[in-house]
């Protein structure tokens, strides 16, 4: 097929490609508009070797109590993500539980140990409300579960593990990206679907 008849077919086409991107482009602006604000409390827990105890046959030195700490934050950041730790906060916060799925329930809490002493905590919620009362939840349930760990275990050493004040966070849908990228996407895809068959017919020919 000579190049310039190829052309003038895919050209003839245009209009229709344009058309069909633009309502696919819309058909994704009305789900992206269509999903909630979600509200994410970001704080984090300071951890430090609180008391040291006392004992005759060992006595730990500062590598490894460090490493204790280490250790401890870790413990730390895994509770606040069990499912039974945020159910119990969604109770301490007077809140309903979303779900019983327990692959759902630990989205809703993300805890990440990001230096030897520290973890970032971030709650999402669709409500702002909701996330500032799970947050207080969630810190209640966590110290409740720190002092039990202390008094019911038998640790050699004793931690504290400090909260930061919450932040509240706003993630709002990015329409125009999401309308955009889609309508590339679906014009070049389908472009490249013309061209394709177009070709096809000219070696046939």
């Amino acid at each position: 097929m000579p190049l310039a008849l190829y052309g003038r077919r895919v050209i003839t086409r245009l209009p229709l490609l344009l058309l069909f991107s633009f309502l696919v482009a819309a058909v994704a602006y009305g789900v992206a508009t269509s999903q909630p604000t979600e509200f994410q409390v970001h704080y984090s827990y300071l951890v430090s070797l609180s008391e040291r105890e006392a004992a005759t046959e060992y006595k730990f030195d500062g590598f490894y109590a460090l490493q204790a700490t280490d250790l401890f934050a870790s413990t730390l950041a895994q509770w606040a993500q069990t499912p039974e730790i945020i159910v119990a906060a969604h109770e301490a916060a007077g809140l309903s539980i979303p779900t019983r799925d327990p692959r759902t329930l630990v989205r809703i809490v993300t805890a990440e140990k990001t230096a030897p002493q520290l973890v970032e905590v971030t709650i999402k919620q669709t409500e702002s409300e909701a996330a500032r009362r799970l947050t207080e939840g969630l810190r209640t349930v966590m110290q409740r579960q720190i002092d039990l760990y202390h008094t019911e275990g038998i640790p050699a050493l004793q931690f504290r593990a400090v909260a930061t004040e919450p932040w509240v966070g706003e993630r709002v849908v990015a329409t125009n990206v999401i309308v955009i990228a889609t309508f590339i996407f679906v014009f070049v895809v389908a472009l490249n679907l013309v061209l394709f068959w177009e070709s096809l017919k000219g070696s046939g020919a």
